[in-house]
């Protein structure tokens, strides 16, 4: 157990940097080292929510009667944006990491495959959390069990994936409201070189726009899918993660963000012009987990910020404004503060009636690593010869300098693939097992959209902006451009 001796000057200062929490009574005040006890328990947990989450369960639960009772006085919330971040911070004994929270199925699976959680083996509490928590929510699965019936993650939350629109933005450029993820590709999101229609999140820091991904791959197929997402990039601005993507539809400089449903409620109330919109029939239901950390150290306390999490109150706390997330236990709804967010109820049920699709989470977690760098290095990394590229395609097509057959030869070359579906399983496996691998992958998907994209802005401005001098061996990605290169413009 982590102890830490409170003193009489610690007390002191925290008293005068509660800020808004000095309203509410030592009893019941988190912040009050309770007296029962003289040793404090902390609880660490490994993160990916953002401080407002942190902030409102931290100060909710501490309050509990239970907490005060395990002398629980802190959670210290560590944050990693990377999964080789999460592995550092879990697999570190001297750490301690008791709860690892939020992020998202394929980065709990991928925690586990690399036994870096620990199974809830507490009977009492696995009856609990498997009576008020369904397996299945609108096809989803909310758990993942060991061979021995164990709990190892569970969702807390769910949401779905889609865009928020700004109508004051469309309705300025004259771009048509889109309700699906193959219209984001189309040439009529593409403004002009210096207005992007869209923001897509880089990632590598973003597991909610790299999930958006995975379902567009899963819709699609891996050859349309990569096809779509490329053009969507060339209609884009890239954005280091989730919130900057979201932040860029509320304030305007964007069209259209990638979001996860609660960030569109949450755009919405901050501009009034902006709207969530599940794609049809195009998204899923996703769980949001938490476990026990491989080296747990204050397991009870773990266990009883769990058991806190996963009753009706607990699961209320989402509902909060800035918040605005879905609870996987439905009861929340009928609890007094769930009784006044009707907006969240209709959101709810709207996200449990979308049709998604067919997702396959094995799927997705076995080409993980693949999806996410391979996005990066062909279309976050080179993403102003991309814009170039797409935006000369554009541009002649408007002009009637090319012809739509042509467009469609050149659209088909810009989405190429350098590696099959089948073969991606095997890559991945390498990629995260060789970090030589990796960065030999990487620098090969780089210069295969590097001279993807240069060739085919070739074959359409040939006096500009050659090619770059070649390596003297010549490389697979240069071979799959010689065609492009060939070819001759049609009008």
């Amino acid at each position: 157990m982590k102890i830490k001796n409170i003193t009489l000057i610690v007390i002191l200062i925290t008293s005068l940097t509660v800020g808004p929490f000095l309203s509410v009574s030592a009893e019941t005040n988190p912040l009050t080292p309770p007296t029962s006890t003289l040793d404090d328990t902390v609880l660490t947990v490994v993160t990916r929510h953002d401080t407002t989450i942190q902030a409102a369960f931290k100060t909710a639960f501490l309050a509990t009667p239970r907490a005060v009772e395990l002398g629980i006085t802190d959670m210290v919330f560590l944050q990693a944006t990377t999964d080789e971040g999460w592995k550092k911070l879990l697999e570190d004994p001297a750490k301690g990491v008791d709860l690892a929270w939020g992020g998202g199925p394929s980065l709990f699976n991928t925690m586990n495959n690399w036994g870096l959680l620990k199974a809830i083996d507490n009977t009492t509490l696995n009856d609990y959390i498997n009576t008020n928590v369904p397996d299945e929510i609108a096809e989803a699965s909310m758990k993942l069990n060991n061979t021995s019936g164990e709990l190892i993650w569970i969702a807390n939350a769910i949401s779905s994936f889609g865009f928020t629109v700004n109508h004051d933005f469309l309705d300025q450029y004259g771009l048509p409201v889109p309700y699906t993820w193959e219209e984001l590709a189309s040439p009529a999101y593409y403004i002009n070189p210096s207005v992007k229609a869209i923001s897509l999140g880089d990632p590598p820091l973003t597991t909610s726009n790299t999930r958006i991904y995975q379902i567009i791959l899963q819709a699609f197929g891996w050859e349309v899918g990569w096809s779509l997402m490329t053009r969507m990039g060339g209609n884009s601005g890239i954005y280091p993660g989730s919130v900057d993507t979201r932040a860029a539809v509320v304030s305007g400089e964007v069209g259209i963000a990638m979001t996860i449903d609660f960030y569109g409620v949450i755009a919405a109330r901050e501009n009034p012009s902006c709207e969530y919109i599940i794609p049809d029939g195009q998204s899923i239901v996703n769980g949001d987990p938490i476990a026990l950390g491989i080296n747990v150290d204050a397991q009870e306390g773990a266990e009883a910020f769990l058991e806190y999490l996963f009753s009706a109150e607990g699961q209320s706390v989402w509902l909060t404004e800035g918040l605005d997330r879905l609870p996987v236990v439905v009861e929340a709804f009928a609890t007094p503060f769930g009784l006044i967010k009707p907006a969240l109820y209709t959101l709810y049920n709207l996200t449990l009636a979308n049709e998604g699709i067919d997702f396959n989470e094995t799927e997705a977690t076995d080409l993980l690593d693949v999806t996410i760098y391979y996005f990066h290095n062909t279309i976050a990394s080179p993403h102003s010869l991309l814009r170039q590229t797409w935006g000369e395609m554009v541009t002649q097509l408007r002009n009637g300098d090319i012809n739509e057959s042509y467009f469609s030869e050149l659209v088909e070359d810009l989405g190429a693939v350098n590696m099959t579906y089948e073969d991606a399983f095997t890559i991945n496996e390498e990629f995260i097992s060789d970090p030589l691998d990796a960065a030999k992958y990487e620098s090969q998907w780089r210069n295969f959209a590097g001279i993807k994209y240069n060739a085919i802005y070739q074959a359409l401005v040939p006096s500009e902006n050659p090619l770059p001098t070649l390596p003297v061996i010549i490389s697979i990605a240069f071979l799959a451009a010689v065609p492009i290169i060939c070819k001759k413009r049609k009008n």
